[in-house]
């Protein structure tokens, strides 16, 4: 199994210091990228980034998440699994109310709800098992609903055919919870126990 470590909007690798130094058992790589380049620009690279990798087992947070769903679409098998967190499946209400105030700007135009990753993103069919880490404390005043002062719950808790693992945390202090730590362990465990199970299928 290789970890994958995606960050989110205007975030580093750094990001994940606590969850990577946890995790030091597994090969680990992590993705760079400045959303600012646009979404698609930032998808191609990362496929270049990630060839040669196989058993890839996502982690991904806010933005990054969304990167790792439209990867794991083009790269089907060699994705085993994933855990996102605080990601946007359903798009970003902030994000459309400032892309009023800055039209130009790529990352608003790309992760409000009807940019056009969102809606590519909705007809994907997961082929791995995958998690979102909903956040659920924190308050934006830019947003009515309940959110994690960057995304609304509802958006993380869009798909239907992802397993939702709730976090009493805002959008960043969220990569530094134990409990993001025990979801992102159980949901690699799950995915070892299936692989030996199979393998022992095809030894029986």
């Amino acid at each position: 199994m290789h970890i994958v470590f995606i960050h989110g909007h205007r975030a580093t690798a750094k990001s994940f210091t606590f969850l990577s130094s946890k995790l030091q058992d597994y090969q680990q790589s992590f993705i760079e990228y400045d959303s600012e380049n646009g979404f698609d620009a930032n998808h191609r690279d990362m496929l270049q980034q990630l060839d040669g990798i196989g058993d890839i087992f996502f982690i991904a947070h806010s933005l990054g998440g969304l990167h790792a769903l439209h990867l794991a679409e083009e790269l089907q098998s060699r994705v085993i699994g994933a855990v996102t967190i605080s990601t946007p499946y359903g798009g970003s209400e902030a994000a459309e109310l400032l892309l009023y105030m800055m039209p130009f700007n790529k990352v608003y135009r790309d992760i409000h709800p009807r940019s056009t990753p969102i809606i590519r993103s909705k007809q994907f069919a997961l082929s791995c098992p995958w998690t979102n880490i909903v956040s659920t404390t924190g308050h934006s005043p830019l947003m009515a609903a309940a959110n994690d002062g960057v995304v609304t719950l509802a958006s993380m808790r869009q798909r239907d055919d992802i397993r939702l693992v709730e976090v009493e945390s805002n959008h960043f202090e969220v990569l530094q919870h134990e409990a993001t730590l025990a979801t992102i362990r159980r949901a690699i465990r799950k995915v070892e126990n299936k692989r030996l199970q199979r393998a022992g299928y095809r030894n029986a």
